[in-house]
């Protein structure tokens, strides 16, 4: 008999003889790389009498590809445009290739990802958005003469028609206020200083004035800025406001300078020009419009694109250019000698003035547009058509600024050229 130490020794000698061998690896087979798709979203960036402006979102998986937007209405089908898709983001302002689209109807656009074939691949989601329809002319107005000599009223700007600010200079009882407020139902003196030429603002507790100095109202109380920042106080004294938030605004001045304020310091945004900036107005950091005026030539109107400012050297630097407004970056006004309108890359004469017009502004909510001027004049636009309101025979009593809400017209200006005027007008 085997003793243990062998008898373990013979186990094991015979397991590696005969034992199970280990089965060989196996490899996985090759994982294909993942198939990333183009993401494209739209979404309605704004809406016009005639147009609509589609935002149009995409990455960039495949950078040879195309992207195409399409318009549906009774079941046609529209190209409105085509992209490379290495544009991920833009706004795509669909005017039916400046011919208008039709007032007052619902317009449906999806996008594609067109590949290298001219095959459809990645599709978007589907908006809708509806055109504005014209609105009403029919306005009851209210007059109010308010100041003793030599009072009067430049500039007006609101958050809603029962929070609406006027700025100039009125004299009430011996107290010369540069700031009425209207509470919807009436004109209450609101600052002391005078002097102001222009304001606008955000909301009810960030407010800006402009003139011989630079107020802010915080909803408690009016700052000065003037002295914050010694850019602000060099440049002097300023004649139009425009901007985008607290933290960037543009100020023009009257030597043809505009003046950006960030929020913390201030710089000289634009030298253009030796006339003052009777206007700033804009869409956005990369579409700003801005007119210069006085009682000689040049009149002048500029456009910034983001990168660089251009005048408009079709225009007749002869006349006046006293205010611009723009609906779309494809379609926007002057208002001055004459009452011109920019629509398929031409000025053209939108209506036939008698009057000198020395403001115009719109409401984005309906569309309307509404433009002041000498004779206290005052225009309407209801998607269609004009109609002009006059409220003097003397020339001397010009309308200056003017706001306007879904059913009201604001319109400040002088009476005389002894009271300040406003003009409220109710549409019935």
């Amino acid at each position: 008999m085997f003793n243990k130490p062998i008898k373990y020794f013979l186990f094991f000698l015979l397991l590696s003889a005969f034992g199970c061998k280990e089965d060989p690896p196996v490899v996985p087979p090759p994982v294909p790389p993942p198939v990333y798709k183009d993401t494209i979203t739209v979404a309605v960036d704004d809406v016009t009498h005639r147009s609509i402006a589609i935002n149009v979102k995409s990455t960039e998986n495949n950078p040879k590809s195309a992207i195409n937007l399409f318009r549906i209405y009774n079941n046609n089908e529209t190209q409105v445009s085509e992209y490379p898709i290495t544009v991920n983001d833009t706004s795509i302002i669909d005017d039916n290739f400046g011919n208008g689209l039709q007032l007052n109807t619902t317009f449906s656009y999806y996008a594609v990802r067109i590949d290298t074939t001219g095959e459809r691949k990645d599709s978007s989601n589907l908006v809708y958005a509806t055109t504005y329809d014209t609105t009403s002319h029919n306005y009851t107005w209210q007059e109010f003469i308010i100041g003793e000599m030599g009072s009067q009223l430049i500039d007006i700007w609101g958050t809603d028609e029962n929070n609406v600010y006027a700025c100039g200079s009125v004299a009430i009882n011996d107290t010369v206020y540069g700031i009425l407020k209207w509470n919807g139902i009436q004109w209450l003196p609101e600052k002391k200083v005078g002097g102001f030429s222009a304001i606008f603002g955000f909301s009810n507790s960030d407010i800006w004035a402009v003139g011989g100095a630079v107020w802010h109202y915080n909803g408690t109380e009016w700052e000065e800025y003037t002295f914050r920042d010694p850019v602000i106080t060099n440049n002097i004294s300023y004649s139009s406001i425009w901007g985008t938030s607290c933290s960037n605004l543009y100020f023009g001045n009257v030597g043809g300078k505009i003046i950006h304020w960030n929020g913390q310091s201030a710089a000289v945004f634009a030298n253009l020009s030796t006339q003052r900036f009777s206007d700033v107005y804009g869409l956005s950091n990369d579409f700003i419009l801005a007119s210069t005026s006085a009682l000689a030539p040049p009149g002048e109107v500029f456009l910034y694109n983001g990168l660089n400012w251009t005048r408009f050297n079709e225009l007749n630097l002869n006349l006046l250019y006293n205010s611009v407004y723009a609906v779309t970056t494809k379609e926007f006004y002057s208002a001055g000698v004459e009452l011109l309108v920019y629509r398929n890359g031409i000025w053209m004469e939108s209506y036939q003035l008698e009057p000198v017009m020395e403001c115009i502004r719109g409401n984005k909510q309906t569309g309307d547009i509404a433009a002041v001027g000498h004779f206290a004049t005052i225009l309407h636009y209801n998607g269609s058509s004009w109609k002009e309101f006059k409220f003097s025979t003397t020339e001397y009593s010009p309308l200056t600024g003017v706001f306007i809400t879904e059913n009201k017209i604001f319109a400040v200006g002088s009476y005389n050229s002894n009271q300040a005027r406003i003009l409220i007008g109710t549409r019935n």
